[in-house]
């Protein structure tokens, strides 16, 4: 039987100077082990310096976080001097996190190259304003041993309290849009991924979480077991330092990179309960009649004498799944342009996806000429190979002259100080479309929030540049731009994502607090109708007054199409 010691031996027994000098050794050995894997402030020095040079080099939107935030990123002085001072591996890479956040931008986002997570069996987000559970794994906390309830309100976890903890990970990873940046932060209170929280894997098995019962008003702890995956990284291994500075290294060019410059998506890690999922986070009425769930989730209910159809696009992927997505929305545009009498679309939590897709998608609900969203790149000379692959590899005529244009404005820019084309399309030959035959054409509003991200930016935009519809819900997440990742760091090997373009409308806009602008970085696609979902009220009910409201927006929106 085990044994617990309350004291230790007599000071002259012989096994008290083995067990110390035995002790000594297994904590000296670790401690000096660690002590020569970290990297030398000379190092980090470079690997930063590095780090800026790629904004330098790459970033789109630099001289627009100058003009929104008066925020210049290539002011260093500050940084260097906190890199000097910076104590391990793990602390550099939080200074590195910072920097690239600085920036204001859901493309970009520094991140270790780790593939540690730990998760806990309930999901937290922000209703109200207060940390509320939304989510809980009964087969992981079963309601016997584990009561509290969905709407409790998380009071600290590990002793850290969700606002401490808002402030400190808003710090490390950023949306575009403050409110969604706190939500995503809080989020990571319940999921930590080390790509993204240097110290996600400082934690133990459980986490001791107090819970305040909103039913009573007691506060209550309760240990929550952690699913821990993956290797936690903690140190880099040690390198002497050339005595001579080293080459920068160059971005790897491969064939499916050449695919983003396509694609409009967030970048990874982020999580959010019914993020690009098919069915809504909401429970739509209860004679709602359902069509399909699969690609897209559709069909219609009856309100005020009205046939309302209901449409989510969950996300905009490429490939053979984009055409089935396509494939569903004709079939189903089809249906409500002959049963409807108005549309519910829906692209609430819609992570983005290829920037073709966007546009073909669009085509169906315009029933008229109208103009997408452009981009102004600050091209690297990757990107101007990329068009320079692609004016040769051209046949047709026609089309050679529009991809001539194209490749002297980037080439023209490439050789510019800080140089950005005008607006280029990246998908197709122009910014100029037409509406595809049979495309929905009766009254319409959009559902759209903060987790509308990417090319879920990008398609209500359109709509609203082209008034077509009534943008209903909270301003998008405000990152329209293209984005690339790049290996940074000799030393540290860190990886980069940076906005290499700046997604730009047919007319300007403003969001308080920022210049007039035709971006969407920063900015999104605005509510016409603000509805907020994130109140408590909606969580216990499936989203009722939500639902409620946005369908007194559409019967709305018919009676106004039909009035004299």
């Amino acid at each position: 039987m085990a044994k617990t010691f309350t004291k230790p031996p007599e000071s002259g027994h012989p096994a008290r100077h083995y067990s110390i000098k035995s002790k000594l050794l297994l904590w000296l050995v670790p401690a000096l082990f660690l002590l020569h894997a970290q990297t030398s402030a000379d190092q980090r020095r470079v690997d930063f310096e590095q780090l800026a040079a790629s904004v330098a080099k790459t970033y789109a939107p630099y001289q627009w976080k100058i003009d929104a935030f008066g925020y210049d990123a290539l002011r260093l002085k500050p940084w260097l001097d906190r890199v000097a001072q910076v104590k391990d591996d793990l602390e550099y890479y939080e200074l590195c996190m910072e920097y690239i956040t600085s920036l204001r931008d859901l493309h970009s986002g520094y991140f270790l190259n780790s593939d540690f997570t730990a998760e806990l069996p309930i999901y937290v987000d922000l209703y109200d304003g207060k940390p509320l559970i939304e989510f809980i794994d009964r087969l992981s906390l079963p309601q016997s041993r584990f009561p509290f309830q969905v709407g409790d309100e998380i009071i600290s976890v590990d002793g850290v309290t969700p606002r401490q903890w808002i402030d400190k990970v808003s710090k490390l990873q950023s949306f575009a849009n403050p409110r969604a940046t706190e939500r995503w932060a809080l989020d990571q209170i319940a999921w930590r991924v080390q790509a993204a929280l240097p110290r996600a894997h400082e934690i133990g098995d459980t986490a001791r979480v107090l819970v305040k019962r909103a039913s009573t008003g007691a506060e209550e702890t309760y240990f929550l077991p952690w699913t821990k995956n993956g290797t936690p990284l903690t140190t880099i291994g040690p390198v002497p330092t050339p005595s001579r500075a080293a080459a920068q290294p160059q971005a790897v060019v491969s064939g499916s990179r050449r695919d983003t410059l396509i694609t409009r998506r967030t970048p990874a890690p982020k999580r959010l309960r019914g993020f690009g999922l098919t069915p809504p986070v909401f429970n739509l009425p209860s004679n709602f009649v359902l069509r399909r769930s699969d690609s897209i989730y559709s069909g219609s209910y009856q309100s005020a004498g009205y046939r309302i159809g209901y449409l989510r696009i969950p996300q905009f992927p490429s490939g053979a799944s984009g055409s089935a997505l396509l494939r569903a929305i004709d079939t189903e545009v089809a249906w409500l342009r002959a049963n409807t009498d108005g549309l519910v679309l829906d692209v609430m939590r819609n992570p983005g996806g290829d920037v073709c897709v966007t546009n073909e998608a669009l085509r169906r609900f315009l029933y008229y000429p109208f103009r997408t969203v452009g981009d102004e790149i600050r091209p690297t000379l990757e990107i101007v190979q990329w068009f320079r692959d692609d004016a040769d590899a051209n046949t047709d005529p026609v089309a050679q002259i529009f991809l001539d244009g194209f490749l002297h404005d980037v080439e023209t820019a490439y050789h510019e100080y800080r140089g950005i084309t005008g607006q280029l399309p990246v998908c197709g030959l122009s910014l100029d479309l037409q509406p595809v035959q049979g495309a929905y054409d009766k009254p319409m509003i959009v559902l759209i929030d903060e987790f509308s991200t990417s090319s879920g930016d990008v398609f209500p935009a359109v709509l609203q540049d082209a008034g077509r519809a009534l943008m209903v819900g909270m301003a998008t997440a405000g990152g329209g731009g293209l984005s690339l990742d790049y290996p940074v760091g000799f030393y540290t090997e860190g990886t980069v994502t940076l906005s290499y373009s700046l997604g730009t409308r047919s007319r300007e806009y403003q969001k308080p607090g920022l210049p007039p602008a035709p971006y969407i970085e920063n900015i999104g696609a605005l509510p016409d109708i603000e509805i907020d979902f994130m109140t408590r009220q909606n969580l216990l009910t499936g989203g009722k007054d939500f639902v409620d409201a946005f369908t007194q927006a559409i019967v709305d929106q018919i009676l106004r199409s039909t009035a004299p």
